[in-house]
């Protein structure tokens, strides 16, 4: 058998059985989003006797939603119509292990171990003590329900909570709800196409972006699993040329951060930055796109200097100084789109949360958008929490100084947390392609807030099915 984590090119049209029984152990939502409009996380913390809690995630375990059924139930859909069943993912974070495996758990990734409230000097996140109460407490797992069906979704959480209050106390519950524009794709709150530029790695999902018509020859959004999976610590051990090998199965680490979006202030913020660079009428709208990169249909401002074109097939080579794509535009400063900083990528699979008087489709005024609660229950997967979520926060985000051509930039005007470093100079063009013309400063930040949040691994489906078996394997 192959290991998944291994693989360095996206997985073949046709998959060969050696891969079966690995996407049989690898949980979904991983390699491919798990495509539904509503979502229930509920964050747990262990109470009862270590035996009985691994006796209730080995029960868990059979109703976990696997990598391989995924895929058949997206083929069966296609063909015949019939829905998916409801998603099911089970997360672990370090302390979550250590309950249950009395002594600390056997990864070699330390961000993991330490958990997401250690690294918030290095990502100048804010103390602990003004995220929201129950995320001030330890967090040992969390359970992620999804359906298209949100009263079946309610009634599948309804019998997991109930099965959960015997072995662990809630910690919190989060609702997620898909949004979308006039054009059916999701949107976050600021109004924005998401999802746009996600790494691919089954080849049939590469070929569909084709069929579309949305060609790859400039930016191939292709990927091996080996960018977000690793070896399952406690995955099945087995014999290979004569000798035992481990970690056969494969996880893959998850970043959860809930982030409040103060809509109101953001559009407010757009308004005064078109001001300061003398925009109006229709040249007033490109100053989102400069913003965060992307008309709000989806279309790169490196490409054109009006919506129209969605599209994921481009790079910034051609905009060195930042003369049509401002350096701290959002998806710039996350994504540079160059060879060196693929290993960096993350597979983004976070959700809105929250109600809103009119959604963006609904063309709110001013008034009507809302300040607070409301955001997106961002997770995000990878092999490897500091060099990739930390690094794409901490150096490519919040570092003025951090862009691909080496010169500053500012701070990511929507993620971006400047701490001590300060916003650096924020430069944004007044017009579009005109390297005549003097790029005007501007500090534009600060309109998403950290509410709380953990690291946690995604466990191979075979470790939860043997739970019972685990203690002493490191």
């Amino acid at each position: 058998m192959t290991s998944l984590h291994e693989l360095t090119e996206p997985i073949p049209q046709n998959i060969p059985a050696a891969l079966q029984e690995p996407l049989k152990n690898l949980q979904g939502n991983i390699l491919q989003g798990h495509g539904r409009d509503h979502s229930v996380h509920i964050f747990l913390r262990f109470t009862g006797n270590e035996t009985a809690v691994k006796g209730w995630i080995k029960g868990l375990a059979e109703d976990i939603t696997c990598a391989q059924l995924q895929l058949d139930e997206i083929e069966q859909y296609r063909q015949y119509s019939i829905p998916s069943r409801v998603f099911m993912n089970f997360f672990l974070s370090a302390k979550g292990y250590e309950y249950l495996l009395k002594q600390k758990p056997g990864f070699d990734n330390e961000g993991f171990l330490r958990g997401m409230e250690a690294a918030r000097h290095r990502l100048n996140d804010p103390p602990k003590e003004v995220w929201e109460e129950r995320y001030r407490q330890r967090i040992d797992a969390m359970v992620l329900l999804a359906d298209d069906d949100e009263h079946l979704l309610l009634r599948e959480a309804r019998k997991r909570l109930d099965e959960i209050k015997a072995h662990a106390e809630i910690c919190a519950v989060e609702h997620g709800r898909v949004m979308r524009n006039a054009w059916g794709d999701s949107v976050e709150h600021f109004g924005y196409a998401d999802g746009r530029s996600q790494p691919l790695f089954f080849q049939r999902d590469i070929d569909r972006v084709r069929q579309k018509g949305d060609r790859t020859n400039v930016w191939d959004p292709g990927a091996g699993p080996n960018l977000v999976l690793v070896p399952d610590p406690y995955g099945e051990e087995y014999e290979s040329n004569g000798r035992v090998v481990k970690y056969h199965h494969s996880g893959s680490y998850l970043v959860f951060r809930k982030l409040e979006q103060h809509v109101r202030a953001f559009k407010e913020g757009q308004k005064k930055l078109a001001q300061a660079l003398g925009l109006t009428g229709k040249d007033a709208e490109r100053v989102g796109a400069l913003v965060m990169g992307r008309f709000e249909d989806g279309t790169p401002v490196v490409l054109q200097p009006t919506a129209g074109r969605p599209t994921n097939n481009f790079i910034y080579d051609g905009d060195p100084d930042g003369e049509k794509c401002p350096l701290q535009a959002h998806i710039r400063k996350v994504n540079p789109r160059t060879e060196d900083t693929k290993a960096r990528r993350i597979v983004r699979r976070g959700i809105t949360y929250g109600t809103r008087e009119k959604e963006p489709k609904d063309n709110p005024s001013l008034e009507e958008l809302p300040n607070k609660d409301v955001g997106l229950l961002f997770m995000c997967y990878q092999r490897d929490i500091e060099r990739q979520f930390e690094v794409l926060q901490y150096l490519f985000a919040n570092d003025p100084r951090a862009c691909p051509q080496q010169q500053e930039s500012g701070v990511d005007s929507i993620i971006g947390q400047p701490g001590v470093m300060g916003v650096g100079q924020q430069k944004w063009p007044a017009q579009w392609n005109d390297p005549r013309e003097q790029h005007n400063s501007f500090d534009f930040y600060g309109f998403v807030t950290l509410k709380g949040g953990e690291y946690f691994f995604a466990p191979s489906i075979y470790f939860l099915r043997n739970i019972e078996n685990v203690g002493n394997k490191a």
